[in-house]
């Protein structure tokens, strides 16, 4: 027997056939088993995985649509809250403008009959206290004009002075 370099490569040696024989079966065994049970339910995780990760994809699609959705109807009721303020900000300013203008006009009202009620009031005591001084004005003007004029003084010239100084 010639001495080969490997030993495991002598195909002469009847354990070598054996083994290499054996290896083939075994290899043949795996390769049915791989193909017929572990390879269709390794592509059964496979697929279930998939199908959940599709699943998930397109949960989370539906949910970022109604997200956006909802942030929109949010900031559409922002805008429209802010035009309501606006609004009634607008109506709030121009009621207390229009009390403003009716409390104004009352009170000017109410100042302008004072006034010619004290107008009245100052008329009447200046009438008054002409009349309380008309005869002693005319006593002292006729006694002007006697002591002036040395002559009596006519009481009609006299009325009708006074009558023009009043005026």
């Amino acid at each position: 027997m010639a001495e080969s370099a490997m030993p495991q490569m002598d195909f002469a040696n009847p354990l070598t056939l054996a083994q290499v024989l054996w290896m083939a079966v075994i290899m043949l065994v795996l390769y049915i088993l791989m193909a017929r049970w572990a390879l269709p339910q390794l592509g059964g995780v496979i697929e279930n995985r998939k199908r959940r990760i599709d699943d998930d994809l397109s949960a989370a699609t539906q949910a970022r649509t109604e997200a956006t959705r909802i942030v929109a109807e949010v900031e559409q009721a922002i805008r429209n809250a802010h035009s309501e303020g606006q609004a009634a900000i607008a109506n709030a300013m121009a009621g207390a403008k229009d009390k403003v203008r009716i409390e104004e006009e009352a009170l000017k009202a109410r100042l302008d009959a004072e006034l010619n009620r004290a107008k009245g009031e100052i008329e009447q005591t200046r009438r008054a206290a002409l009349a309380v001084l008309r005869p002693v004005a005319e006593d002292v003007t006729r006694a002007l004009v006697e002591r002036l004029t040395s002559r009596p003084a006519e009481r009609a010239v006299i009325g009708q002075a006074l009558d023009a100084a009043q005026q």
